[in-house]
């Protein structure tokens, strides 16, 4: 009995499925590095990161690398928030969108200035992919307070529980749009 036959394309439909999979689950392994997460971090966030998992002596920990933690402490500890944007594709999208705002409207940068200031980090590059998504959020909502266009459709104004069906079903149920 043959597991696998070459000849069978069901055989290597699956299996092309299977290499697919596992190229997505190394290319996910190697964008999430613990390792350059913590080696990134702030001494405040690694101390943050350590009190929220209940360490008793959170100061042993702040100035050592992520391999010198112990594996069941390793365990508690949620770093995930502190990924820096420039460390995933999402993240550097977002940099980028911060980078456009600013020189298609100069004063953002006072905004972005107060955010950084507000958040103690230098510059963008050493914001975290939440506080990107934050910033780019803000600015939206600050130019679109500053610059009121009634030409322009806001998606804010539509009353979505009018709409009862299913996309281009045309049941609409009354709603408004303005």
């Amino acid at each position: 009995m043959k597991i696998f036959d070459i000849n069978n394309k069901q055989h290597v439909r699956i299996l092309k499925e299977e290499i697919q999979r596992f190229k997505y689950i190394l290319k996910e392994a190697k964008q999430y590095s613990a390792d350059e997460i913590w080696a990134k971090m702030s001494p405040e966030d690694r101390k943050t990161v350590l009190y929220a998992a209940k360490e008793s002596n959170p100061n042993k920990y702040i100035n050592s690398v992520w391999d010198e933690i112990s594996p069941d402490l390793q365990d508690l500890l949620n770093i995930s928030d502190y990924e820096l944007a420039v460390m995933s594709p999402m993240g550097m999208s977002s940099i980028r969108a911060t980078k456009k705002f600013i020189t298609d409207d100069s004063s953002v940068q006072q905004l972005v200035s107060k955010f950084l200031k507000k958040i103690n980090r230098q510059s963008l590059e050493d914001i975290t992919y939440k506080h990107a998504n934050y910033l780019n959020a803000a600015i939206q909502k600050y130019l679109a307070a500053k610059n009121p266009d009634s030409t322009s459709f806001d998606v804010t104004n539509i009353d979505w529980k009018d709409y009862d069906g299913t996309k281009n079903s045309g049941n609409w149920k009354g709603g408004r749009i303005s």
